[in-house]
């Protein structure tokens, strides 16, 4: 997604993330403005606007403004259908919760690559050991998917920090996955141990809000989150249910791939 890009983009010059900035804060200017009037509005040059675009994925500044009044309007009609909060507490527990977890798993659903997930089923379909990596609310869902893969007879591990001697002496690194969660995938903690793993050959999956974060580009495989507004104030749950739902997917995968015994 270009907004999610524009957000979490992490080798743009100090022009480039001016821009980015300007734009975040008054996409309506991109709607109504030539590469020329937004260079003036951001005491830049139009080629660098085109430049910008064009590191975004987008072929030049005409289709940039498509594709981000595309995505807008999906996102105003997403808001228009957003949930409302009932006066009585209980009851807005009751009535809130269930369309929160439905809203996260549709849309985690629609984030998701079948290739990718494709790649990370046969990945796991190899492995002899899965450690998952989490801090806070992550650390949780990387307590419950680790449970669940023990049940079936997949040794599983949940870390909230790199254990050096574990990685010093690591000799299954062929048959060992990581999974490493970071939403902002900003984490300086995930992506330190993002770089352990990698350094040490490891399989590395990073469970993060966006392709063009820095902890995705270090990992071999990404699989999205659905990233809710993190100034929304339920948007905590959102993360979890999202990262949640991915981990069940990829357990019922195991459970598929395990021969019955």
């Amino acid at each position: 997604m270009l907004i999610n890009k524009m957000k979490f983009m992490y080798n743009l010059t100090s022009q480039e993330q001016y821009i980015v900035n300007y734009i975040l804060k008054n996409p309506s200017i991109v709607f109504d403005s030539t590469a020329n009037e937004l260079a003036k509005l951001t005491f830049t040059s139009s080629s660098t606007i085109v430049r910008l675009c064009k590191k975004l994925g987008t072929k030049g500044y005409p289709d940039f403004q498509l594709k981000l009044a595309l995505e807008y309007k999906e996102e105003d009609q997403t808001k228009q259908a957003s949930i409302s909060y009932p006066n009585n507490s209980m009851v807005s527990g009751l009535e809130i919760i269930p369309e929160i977890y439905e809203q996260s798993f549709v849309e985690t659903r629609k984030l998701i690559n079948e290739n990718s997930l494709g790649n990370i089923v046969e990945i796991l379909a190899k492995a002899k050991r899965i450690d998952i990596y989490g801090v806070d609310l992550n650390y949780f869902v990387a307590q419950q998917a680790s449970a669940k893969w023990n049940e079936v007879g997949v040794m599983a591990v949940a870390f909230n920090s790199a254990n050096e001697h574990y990685l010093t002496n690591l000799t299954n690194s062929d048959t060992t996955v990581s999974f490493v969660i970071s939403h902002t995938g900003r984490n300086k903690a995930m992506i330190e141990i993002a770089k352990k793993l990698v350094k040490n050959n490891m399989t590395v999956i990073a469970v993060t809000g966006s392709r063009d974060s820095l902890l995705a580009k270090i990992c071999n495989e990404t699989i999205l989150t659905y990233m809710k507004d993190e100034h929304f104030k339920l948007s905590k749950i959102y993360r979890m249910m999202s990262s949640l739902f991915i981990f069940d997917v990829l357990y019922m995968s195991s459970l598929k791939n395990k021969p019955e015994e």
